[in-house]
């Protein structure tokens, strides 16, 4: 299988500062490769509250993950302060990218890469539903 392959978009919609706590460290004593799914999903509920959205109250509809890839690039150690900026892409009927770029703010160096794919679904009918049109105004 190849290599997981991200491409870091020209612009990110927000930006959110995380710092390593003790219990994001492995046996490696740096950033868990699990906690950086954790730190993207952090980040993209405080974009989603900053828009007074939430990911079961999302412009009237809810979400679901619909896949996640993630690129590593480098390390991060306790009390380092990881910035994670959110790009919104490739906006469909139904679902959109978020693209987070991570970035080690204390070594300067882009710690990884992940995406998202969030898909718009009615946890009461357990079915896919439409992009609501206030998100797509303002990213689509």
């Amino acid at each position: 299988m190849p290599r997981v392959k991200i491409e870091s978009p020209e612009s990110y919609v927000h930006e959110s500062l995380l710092t390593v706590r003790v219990t994001d460290l492995n046996y490696g004593n740096h950033l868990g490769n699990d906690r950086v799914l954790g730190y993207t999903q952090e980040a993209r509920i405080q974009f989603f509250k900053s828009h007074n959205m939430s990911e079961l109250d999302f412009w009237g509809t809810s979400l679901i993950q619909g896949d996640a890839a993630i690129s590593y690039r480098s390390e991060g150690f306790l009390n380092d302060q990881i910035k994670i900026e959110i790009a919104v892409n490739d906006v469909t009927n139904s679902s959109f990218d978020l693209v987070y770029r991570l970035t080690n703010e204390t070594t300067n160096q882009v710690l990884a890469l992940a995406k998202t794919r969030m898909v718009c679904f009615d946890y009461d009918t357990r079915k896919v539903t439409a992009i609501p049109q206030g998100f797509k105004s303002l990213f689509g």
